[in-house]
């Protein structure tokens, strides 16, 4: 894990534009938790924050509350306007293609991989379906208040620098989230025996897909059967649990491949291949290249303009 927290220096930005911004430091210039928002010009946020293509380094969520924008997540596009929310995850690729209005009001929170496993927090379905399918989704304007209310209290923990609260406060703004999403698509709040286990499966998967693929290794810890798992899975999410362990392995590898100058040999070992030959097929099978071709390619390299930007990153 200390290995994937490298990457996130890579992700150099200005603050600068910001509000307001509270936070408590991490190991790595990504936060261990930061909120901020936003209000002003759109051509500022998008020149001066993060570049214009990136692997997410932390769990990301936003708030659009004024204005709006357009924006690739995992080669997908969306339209975000006012009272919309998108929630991802960490190695999801990330395109901001361009804003819809001139000003804008947002809402954002960032969460380190080392404080959301020390958090221990098991997603509810609602969330997962939105990660893995669709992370955009639309909220009420009453619905925004209440998001607005949590920041604010956010804002007061961490700037008490209080981990423990701030965790606490976390989980049930994420419950909260879950139970909008919940509402909308006609679910119940109270989530199934089914439900529970895929959102403790998709947890795990984020933590160890770097160095355990087999899902065997999964149902053990969860201590279920292989097959009750994958059963589980498929009809709670619509898709295999192998191929879950398969997507997050793929983000992986494409993060390490974009941000840093390990050998495609290294790569291959940090993710627990057995050798560059079994990496490759992998690799191949899932993004239709090879992995020194992912590598060559610009259109791949979302950090390239960014490292060779004159912006410089704010100290906070």
């Amino acid at each position: 894990m200390l290995k994937n927290q490298e990457n996130e220096n890579k992700i150099l930005a200005d603050f600068s534009v910001f509000k307001w911004m509270s936070f408590i430091p991490g190991e790595t210039s990504v936060d261990d938790i930061a909120v901020m928002k936003f209000d002003g010009s759109t051509t500022g946020l998008f020149l001066k924050t993060l570049p214009t293509e990136f692997f997410s380094p932390c769990y990301m969520i936003q708030f659009v509350t004024k204005g709006g924008f357009r924006a690739s997540i995992n080669n997908q596009d969306y339209s975000l306007h006012a009272n919309d929310g998108y929630l991802i995850i960490p190695d999801f690729f990330m395109r901001r293609l361009q804003p819809t209005s001139d000003h804008m009001e947002l809402y954002v929170m960032s969460i380190s991989r080392k404080f959301m496993m020390e958090m221990n927090l098991q997603f509810p379905l609602s969330l997962i379906s939105h990660i893995y399918i669709h992370p955009v989704w639309h909220m009420s304007a009453q619905k925004i208040q209440g998001v607005i209310h949590y920041f604010g209290l956010l804002r007061e923990v961490i700037d008490t620098k209080n981990r423990t609260a701030a965790m606490h406060l976390v989980n049930s703004f994420f419950h909260f989230l879950a139970g909008d999403i919940a509402k909308h698509q006609n679910e119940y709040t109270f989530f199934s025996r089914n439900e529970e286990i895929t959102g403790r499966f998709m947890h795990l998967v984020d933590a160890y897909c770097d160095r355990h693929h087999n899902l065997d290794w999964y149902a053990g810890q969860l201590c279920l059967t292989t097959r009750y798992v994958a059963n589980t899975v498929r009809q709670t999410l619509g898709m295999t649990a192998s191929a879950c362990i398969e997507f997050a392995l793929t983000q992986r590898a494409k993060t390490l491949l974009c941000t840093t100058p390990l050998p495609i040999q290294a790569i291959a070992d940090q993710l627990g291949f057995q050798n560059q030959s079994h990496f490759g097929t992998f690799f191949k099978r899932h993004t239709g290249c090879s992995p020194a071709a992912f590598r060559k390619s610009p259109r791949d390299r979302p950090y390239a303009t960014q490292q060779e930007s004159s912006v410089t990153p704010a100290a906070h």
